[in-house]
């Protein structure tokens, strides 16, 4: 007989833009309220963060799709990331160009990282201008591997 692992999951959308503050080349959290979609081993324990509550070790692949757009001005090259625990997790970065004010386009990351209980997983945006990003809508989301 073969035993099943529970399964572990967590995913929050964007249910309301707001703009993130930025400065040219400084990662910050994204701006905007997220809103729980599903959960089983994780908690939606603020805006646009996901924290595994399971007591074992496990390797997750965590991942954001979604729209962005900016406030003004000419073009921008916008970097998308994705955060552990206020940290970047190495590999887990998408860069996109925004032409305008009027661009808004779909961008996508993900990567495969181990969380431990207590762990935290959030979206993470910057500029090469420090011109101000939004994003428009998206979804974050973590589900075990295996």
């Amino acid at each position: 007989m073969q035993v099943m692992a529970k399964l572990s999951y967590g995913s929050c959308y964007f249910s309301t833009p707001a703009s993130t503050t930025l400065s040219a080349g400084t990662p910050v959290k994204a701006a905007g309220t997220t809103t729980t979609m599903q959960l089983g081993d994780f908690t939606h324990s603020g805006s646009n963060r996901l924290t595994y509550t399971g007591v074992t070790a496990r390797v997750f692949n965590v991942a954001f799709a979604g729209s962005v757009t900016k406030g003004s001005g000419g073009s921008t090259l916008a970097e998308m990331y994705l955060y552990k625990n206020g940290t970047l997790i190495p590999g887990a970065d998408v860069l996109r160009l925004i032409a305008n004010a009027s661009d808004e386009g779909a961008a996508a990351v993900m990567c495969q990282v181990s969380l431990t209980t207590n762990d935290y997983v959030e979206l993470w945006i910057e500029t090469d201008t420090g011109d101000d990003l939004t994003i428009e809508a998206g979804v974050l989301s973590a589900n075990v591997l295996g």
